[in-house]
Protein backbone atom coordinates (compact mmCIF):
# COMPACT_ATOMS: atom_id res chain seq x y z
CA UNK A 1 0.00 0.00 0.00
CA UNK A 2 1.09 3.58 -0.87
CA UNK A 3 2.10 5.82 1.84
CA UNK A 4 -0.39 8.20 3.47
CA UNK A 5 0.43 11.85 3.08
CA UNK A 6 -0.66 12.86 6.44
CA UNK A 7 -0.28 16.97 5.29
CA UNK A 8 -2.92 16.44 2.75
CA UNK A 9 -5.17 14.15 5.17
CA UNK A 10 -4.66 16.97 8.30
CA UNK A 11 -5.76 20.01 5.84
CA UNK A 12 -9.13 17.64 4.52
CA UNK A 13 -9.71 17.32 8.53
CA UNK A 14 -9.40 21.21 9.11
CA UNK A 15 -11.26 22.11 5.83
CA UNK A 16 -14.16 19.74 7.04
CA UNK A 17 -14.51 19.83 10.62
CA UNK A 18 -12.64 23.34 11.17
CA UNK A 19 -10.45 21.13 13.65
CA UNK A 20 -7.00 22.60 13.52
CA UNK A 21 -4.50 18.81 12.90
CA UNK A 22 -1.39 18.96 12.33
CA UNK A 23 1.01 16.40 10.22
CA UNK A 24 2.88 15.65 13.61
CA UNK A 25 -0.06 15.38 15.95
CA UNK A 26 -0.65 12.32 17.57
CA UNK A 27 -4.05 11.64 15.95
CA UNK A 28 -2.06 10.96 12.81
CA UNK A 29 0.01 7.80 14.74
CA UNK A 30 -3.62 5.92 14.98
CA UNK A 31 -3.95 6.46 11.24
CA UNK A 32 -0.79 5.07 10.61
CA UNK A 33 -1.29 2.23 13.05
CA UNK A 34 -4.81 1.61 11.31
CA UNK A 35 -2.84 1.69 7.51
CA UNK A 36 -0.72 -1.13 9.47
CA UNK A 37 -3.23 -3.25 10.58
CA UNK A 38 -5.32 -2.93 7.51
CA UNK A 39 -1.98 -3.89 5.83
CA UNK A 40 -1.79 -7.18 7.72
CA UNK A 41 -5.10 -7.95 7.57
CA UNK A 42 -5.04 -7.80 3.62
CA UNK A 43 -2.07 -9.52 3.22
CA UNK A 44 -3.76 -12.75 5.29
CA UNK A 45 -6.49 -12.24 2.87
CA UNK A 46 -4.21 -12.38 -0.02
CA UNK A 47 -2.24 -15.57 1.34
CA UNK A 48 -5.84 -17.05 1.95
CA UNK A 49 -7.33 -16.84 -1.46
CA UNK A 50 -3.62 -17.53 -3.13
CA UNK A 51 -3.92 -21.45 -0.97
CA UNK A 52 -7.18 -21.65 -1.93
CA UNK A 53 -6.26 -21.05 -5.29
CA UNK A 54 -4.12 -23.85 -5.00
CA UNK A 55 -5.52 -26.21 -3.57
CA UNK A 56 -8.64 -25.76 -6.38
CA UNK A 57 -6.16 -26.14 -8.77
CA UNK A 58 -4.43 -29.33 -7.55
CA UNK A 59 -8.23 -30.83 -7.36
CA UNK A 60 -9.13 -29.75 -10.73
CA UNK A 61 -5.65 -31.83 -12.08
CA UNK A 62 -6.70 -34.68 -10.01
CA UNK A 63 -10.57 -34.62 -11.32
CA UNK A 64 -8.95 -34.44 -15.00
CA UNK A 65 -6.40 -37.32 -14.15
CA UNK A 66 -9.17 -39.55 -12.57
CA UNK A 67 -11.77 -38.46 -15.79
CA UNK A 68 -8.74 -39.39 -18.55
CA UNK A 69 -7.75 -42.56 -17.17
CA UNK A 70 -11.68 -43.14 -16.85
CA UNK A 71 -11.93 -42.89 -20.37
CA UNK A 72 -8.73 -44.84 -21.53
CA UNK A 73 -10.05 -48.07 -19.63
CA UNK A 74 -13.85 -47.45 -21.25
CA UNK A 75 -12.31 -46.77 -24.74
CA UNK A 76 -10.26 -49.93 -23.90
CA UNK A 77 -12.71 -52.24 -22.75
CA UNK A 78 -15.25 -51.10 -25.74
CA UNK A 79 -12.46 -51.80 -28.28
CA UNK A 80 -11.70 -55.26 -26.84
CA UNK A 81 -15.35 -55.61 -26.60
CA UNK A 82 -15.54 -55.11 -30.63
CA UNK A 83 -12.34 -57.11 -31.31
CA UNK A 84 -13.99 -60.04 -29.52
CA UNK A 85 -17.67 -59.85 -31.15
CA UNK A 86 -15.25 -59.49 -34.64
CA UNK A 87 -13.59 -62.73 -33.96
CA UNK A 88 -16.50 -64.90 -32.35
CA UNK A 89 -19.11 -64.02 -35.19
CA UNK A 90 -20.36 -67.22 -35.87
CA UNK A 91 -24.61 -68.09 -34.96
CA UNK A 92 -24.55 -66.57 -31.80
CA UNK A 93 -24.53 -63.16 -33.26
CA UNK A 94 -26.62 -63.67 -35.96
CA UNK A 95 -25.58 -62.40 -39.83
CA UNK A 96 -25.01 -59.27 -38.06
CA UNK A 97 -21.53 -60.25 -37.04
CA UNK A 98 -20.88 -61.94 -40.11
CA UNK A 99 -21.16 -58.64 -41.77
CA UNK A 100 -19.21 -56.79 -39.73
CA UNK A 101 -16.44 -59.61 -40.19
CA UNK A 102 -16.61 -59.33 -43.55
CA UNK A 103 -16.48 -55.29 -42.91
CA UNK A 104 -13.43 -55.84 -40.50
CA UNK A 105 -11.79 -57.36 -43.70
CA UNK A 106 -11.87 -54.28 -45.51
CA UNK A 107 -10.33 -52.31 -42.30
CA UNK A 108 -13.36 -50.14 -42.42
CA UNK A 109 -14.32 -50.76 -38.69
CA UNK A 110 -11.04 -50.71 -37.56
CA UNK A 111 -10.27 -47.45 -39.32
CA UNK A 112 -13.78 -46.04 -38.15
CA UNK A 113 -12.24 -46.96 -34.25
CA UNK A 114 -8.94 -45.46 -34.59
CA UNK A 115 -10.97 -42.46 -35.87
CA UNK A 116 -13.19 -42.35 -32.93
CA UNK A 117 -10.05 -43.57 -30.63
CA UNK A 118 -8.31 -40.53 -31.79
CA UNK A 119 -10.85 -38.07 -31.73
CA UNK A 120 -11.98 -38.43 -28.21
CA UNK A 121 -8.09 -38.42 -27.23
CA UNK A 122 -7.93 -34.76 -29.02
CA UNK A 123 -11.13 -33.68 -27.15
CA UNK A 124 -9.04 -34.84 -24.03
CA UNK A 125 -6.34 -33.11 -25.14
CA UNK A 126 -8.31 -30.10 -25.84
CA UNK A 127 -10.04 -30.19 -22.43
CA UNK A 128 -6.55 -30.38 -20.01
CA UNK A 129 -4.99 -27.42 -22.56
CA UNK A 130 -8.36 -25.49 -21.63
CA UNK A 131 -8.00 -26.43 -17.65
CA UNK A 132 -4.48 -25.83 -17.50
CA UNK A 133 -5.11 -22.68 -19.05
CA UNK A 134 -7.93 -21.38 -17.10
CA UNK A 135 -7.11 -19.01 -13.97
CA UNK A 136 -9.32 -19.55 -10.89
Amino acid sequence: MPAIDLKRLAAEISVQHGIRVDADDPMMAVVTLNRLVLESAVAEVVENLQSATRDLQDAAEKVQLRAGARLAREIRECASAIQMELRAGGSASGGRAANLRDDSKSGHHQRWLRQLIAAVIIFLAGVGVGLSLHTF
